[in-house]
């Protein structure tokens, strides 16, 4: 229709931050840990927690939460500081150990987590999942980039009737990327993302997310249900028109790098955020 610009899109591609050496050394020394189960509706719905700015407002839902929640990464001390009990979540292979709190209940981790992660839980239980990239003959879990994208998967699988996810947002508010603390790779390969007239300030990481958890939700709307805010909000109420607006030095160089020079004009607005979900 005339007037309405075509959405703009960028494609970037998945690296993991783990190489592969590392992953098969971790996805080894975790075996000894008891595996995950399968089943078919046999749990409540879960709850899956990210540390979006979203996250504060919803905190008085999971403090009365009846099912199990499943917090990623650094996302289990905040919710034990306000309160309220999780199992620490994660396909991630870094080293550098996840805060965690004394309402911390356990942990899920994938067999490609480091064994810093396992020492860290110490007494608490642990259940592993073996990703598909360590069994892809054998079916192992199988999502996008990231451990959210990993979840319908494996919860659904494991018998939990739905998951509703909180604090996904997939966007900043102010200078705070996540309410569980700094995280010095949410400011690589930042961008804007405009859905509906609103600019999000986001990130490559977030961005492949999203689109993930979109197609995600299209397929199993039954059992997927968002109660985060920002930029995951906007993009699942507009799928088809949200457009990248503005892209960061960083991603610019490496566009530039590979003969691609369309990011050349400097961004005259100013990025701001919906309300927070409630």
């Amino acid at each position: 229709m005339d007037g309405i610009e075509p959405a703009q899109r960028i494609n970037l591609k998945i690296v993991s931050s783990t190489d592969r050496r590392q992953a098969k050394i971790n996805h080894k020394r975790s075996s000894k840990y008891p595996h995950v189960t399968w089943g078919i509706l046999r749990y409540p719905e879960c709850a899956v927690v990210g540390g979006g700015p979203s996250l504060e407002m919803a905190l008085p839902i999971l403090r009365n939460w009846t099912g199990d929640i499943f917090a990623i990464n650094d996302t289990g001390k905040y919710l034990s500081d306000n309160g309220i009990s999780s199992y620490v979540y994660s396909i991630d292979g870094t080293p550098i150990p996840f805060r965690i709190g004394p309402l911390v209940k356990g942990a899920l981790f994938a067999t490609r987590c480091h064994r810093n992660q396992f020492k860290h839980m110490k007494d608490r239980p642990i259940r592993v999942f073996t990703c598909a990239e360590e069994a892809p003959i054998k079916g192992g879990i199988e999502g996008g980039p990231t451990g959210a994208c990993r979840t319908p998967h494996l919860l659904l699988s494991m018998g939990y009737q739905g998951i509703t996810f909180f604090g996904l947002d997939g966007s900043f508010k102010g200078n705070v990327t996540h309410l569980s603390g700094f995280s010095e790779t949410a400011y690589d390969n930042m961008l804007i993302i405009r859905v509906k007239g609103v600019d999000y300030i986001s990130h490559g990481g977030f961005m492949l997310q999203n689109q993930w958890l979109l197609e995600a939700f299209r397929r199993h709307s039954m059992f997927l249900h968002n109660a985060s805010g920002g930029l995951l909000a906007a993009m699942l109420e507009n799928p088809d028109t949200w457009s990248v607006v503005a892209i960061a030095e960083d991603l610019k160089r490496k566009y530039e790098a590979g003969g691609n020079f369309l990011w050349n004009k400097p961004y005259m607005g100013g990025y701001t955020c919906q309300p927070q979900a409630t």
